[in-house]
C-alpha cells in the first residue's frame, strides 16, 4: 500500500467514540500519528454538525463530513451544505407522527423536536444541547426548519416496511436503517457518505485509490464500499462488516490503530 499522502474518514459513533465512555487512548495516537506522516484525518459522520461536541473536535481533524453527507467541510471552508426539501419535509414529518413515528430533524446549525413529544428518551444528546448548546437545539417547525436530514424512531419495528412502502420514503429519501435499534435515518435523495467523500476528493485533487474509512454502522455502507480500503470495525452491524472490503478489530481492542498499523499508514 502507498506511502504516499492519503485521506482517511472515521466515523464516530462506535468507531472512534463511544458515549459515556470517550475516545480510546489507541485511537487519539493513532490519529496523532496519522497527521505526522503527512496524512488526512476526516470525521465522517452521520451527526450533523449541530452535534459535534468538543470531545470529538479536538481530536484533530481537517475536515468535516456531516449529516452522513449532506455537510461538507475541510479547514473551515464549507464545500456543500444541502437541506431536505420543502414542502417534502414538512408532508414527511406529519405523515410520520400521524403513524406514531417519533421524528427529530437535523441540521448543522441545530436540532428540532417535539418538546411535548419522547424525542428525549430516545435521542441521545438532546438533554447536552440544552445544557450546554441551547442554541443549537429548538421546538420543532417541520414546515421551515432548515434540516439537512430526519430521524425516526419507530415504536413498532416491524411496521418500518409497511411505512416504507405506503409512504414511499426510499422513493423520496437516502435511507439508513439500524439492525439493533428501531433507528431511520433520512437524508436528502442521492445524499451519503460516499457522495460527502466524493465532493471533497474533488476539490482536494486526490484520487479513490488512496482513500480509507473506518466505520460501524448502516449509513457507513456506501462509504466503505466507495473508499479504497473500506474498513469494518469489529463492533460493527453484520451487514455492514459482510459489505466492507476489510475488517478490524473492535472500537475497544484498539481497531483504528492496528488497522492504521497493517496499512502502513503509521
Amino acid at each position: 500500500m502507498s506511502q504516499e499522502r492519503s485521506i482517511v474518514f472515521f466515523d464516530i459513533d462506535g468507531t472512534i467514540f463511544e458515549m459515556g465512555k470517550g475516545t480510546p487512548e489507541s485511537t487519539r495516537t493513532a490519529l496523532g500519528l496519522l497527521k505526522e506522516k503527512g496524512h488526512i484525518p476526516v470525521v465522517c459522520s452521520g451527526r450533523p454538525k449541530a452535534t459535534l461536541f468538543p470531545e470529538v473536535l479536538d481530536l484533530g481533524f481537517s475536515g468535516i463530513i456531516g449529516g452522513a453527507g449532506a455537510y461538507v467541510e475541510f479547514q473551515g471552508e464549507v464545500l456543500r451544505s444541502v437541506f431536505l426539501e420543502q414542502p417534502l419535509q414538512g408532508e414527511t414529518v406529519r405523515k410520520l407522527e400521524r403513524r406514531d413515528c417519533c421524528v427529530v430533524l437535523e441540521g448543522p446549525d441545530y436540532i428540532s423536536y417535539r418538546g411535548k413529544g419522547e424525542a428525549k428518551k430516545y435521542f441521545r444528546g438532546l438533554d447536552r444541547l440544552h445544557r450546554e448548546y441551547p442554541d443549537r437545539v429548538k421546538e420543532m417547525e417541520e414546515d421551515s426548519d432548515r434540516a439537512s436530514k430526519m430521524t425516526i424512531f419507530f415504536y413498532e419495528e416491524e411496521r418500518f416496511p409497511f411505512l416504507d412502502q405506503e409512504l414511499s420514503l426510499g422513493k423520496h429519501f437516502s435511507l439508513a436503517r439500524y439492525e439493533r435499534e428501531a433507528f431511520v435515518e433520512m437524508m436528502p435523495k442521492g445524499i451519503n457518505k460516499a457522495d460527502g467523500i466524493r465532493v471533497l476528493l474533488e476539490h482536494l485533487g486526490l484520487p479513490v485509490s488512496r482513500t480509507y474509512a473506518f466505520g460501524d454502522g448502516p449509513n457507513d455502507l456506501e462509504m466503505l464500499q466507495y473508499v479504497q480500503y473500506g474498513t469494518a470495525m469489529g463492533n460493527a452491524e453484520e451487514n455492514v462488516r459482510k459489505a466492507a472490503g476489510y475488517q478490524t478489530e473492535g472500537i475497544w481492542e484498539d481497531g483504528v490503530y492496528r488497522a492504521l498499523k497493517r496499512y502502513g499508514l503509521i
